[in-house]
């Protein structure tokens, strides 16, 4: 029996002594070395799976007039829009319909983060019946909610929008306060405000001249000219209180997509004289005569390129716009 305990302790022996050389020779694992930059949030496929439900969701709600169909895929100035795109299509008898909006990417980029919100941009193919392309914005707000249609704009005819990152690749976010840049993403509507309400702003030179500011001038002018002595026109403009959503360019400057408030007023001067007015006051004002004033508001989403503070050219680039009527009012006081 004694003989039986030392072999077995002597074969213990020597299996703990092959475990403990076996031990040494095990490789350890090596965590991976951390990523410079913070991978894309989205790959092409998912990205497309999004597009597509988002243009569902639109789909849905064009169809039956009414916001409430866009569900979670459509969210803040982009629902604010269609909102009041459905309202005026009521108000004119489907005269004045929705505007085209497509989800087929041409050219798309993602935002490289690990935290939220985490934007992205695409640049849409040219919608049927239209003549220039769309550039969307989405976003994902925090980590439970689905990518969204945060706003989109037409772009400009002739625009060049800047180079970004190819989604696999991934943009780095640009924070609304972030500096770097010629004017800080929250600090755009502002400024670009300042410019549409007063032409002869200081602020007109920070910004290139775009076809949607040329358009609303013209437009004051001739309705200046129309209500001649009777009465006057004024404009006033801000951004709202919505964060703007921005991508880093390949250059060092930044897409912002951000969001305003256009207001026209009419103020009848002469007490005595009749005074009417037309678009866009009588769209959804029941009788278009002023006796005191009438202000029609509209919703602008607008995108700008900015440049980095220290580029050559610091002018800030209007890319496009999307605007609807979202109000009109009267004062009869």
């Amino acid at each position: 029996m004694k003989a039986r305990k030392a072999v077995a302790g002597l074969s213990l022996a020597l299996t703990s002594g092959l475990l403990s050389a076996c031990a040494d020779e095990v490789p350890q694992p090596q965590p991976a070395p951390e990523p410079e930059t913070p991978p894309a949030a989205l790959d092409d496929q998912r990205l497309g799976r999004i597009l597509d439900e988002i243009g569902q969701s639109v789909a849905r709600a064009d169809e039956a007039g009414d916001a409430g169909e866009l569900g979670r895929r459509v969210i803040g100035p982009a629902q604010e829009t269609r909102e009041a795109e459905y309202a005026v299509a009521e108000a004119t008898d489907g005269e004045t319909g929705p505007s085209t909006l497509i989800t087929d990417p041409q050219v798309s980029a993602v935002a490289a983060s690990e935290d939220w919100p985490r934007p992205a941009m695409v640049v849409t193919e040219v919608p049927d019946g239209e003549n220039l392309p769309l550039l969307l914005g989405l976003t994902q707000t925090s980590p439970r909610t689905p990518y969204a249609l945060w706003g989109w704009v037409t772009l400009f005819p002739g625009i060049e929008v800047p180079q970004m990152a190819r989604t696999e690749a991934g943009s780095p976010v640009v924070a609304p306060d972030a500096g770097g840049l010629a004017v800080a993403p929250e600090n755009v509507a502002d400024q670009y405000a300042q410019v549409l309400a007063d032409p002869d702003s200081d602020r007109a030179e920070q910004f290139a001249d775009d076809p949607n500011a040329q358009a609303w001038q013209e437009t004051v002018s001739a309705l200046e000219e129309d209500i001649g002595e009777f009465g006057e026109v004024s404009t006033d403009a801000a951004g709202t209180d919505t964060d703007p959503l921005a991508l880093a360019t390949a250059d060092g400057g930044a897409i912002v997509l951000t969001e305003m408030r256009w207001e026209l007023t009419v103020s009848k001067t002469v007490e005595d004289a009749g005074l009417t007015v037309g678009w866009p006051f009588d769209v959804l004002l029941d009788d278009p005569e002023v006796d005191g004033s009438v202000t029609a508001t509209f919703e602008r989403t607008v995108a700008f390129s900015v440049p980095s503070a220290d580029a050559e050219d610091s002018t800030v680039r209007p890319l496009g716009v999307t605007e609807v009527l979202v109000d009109a009012s009267r004062d009869d006081g």
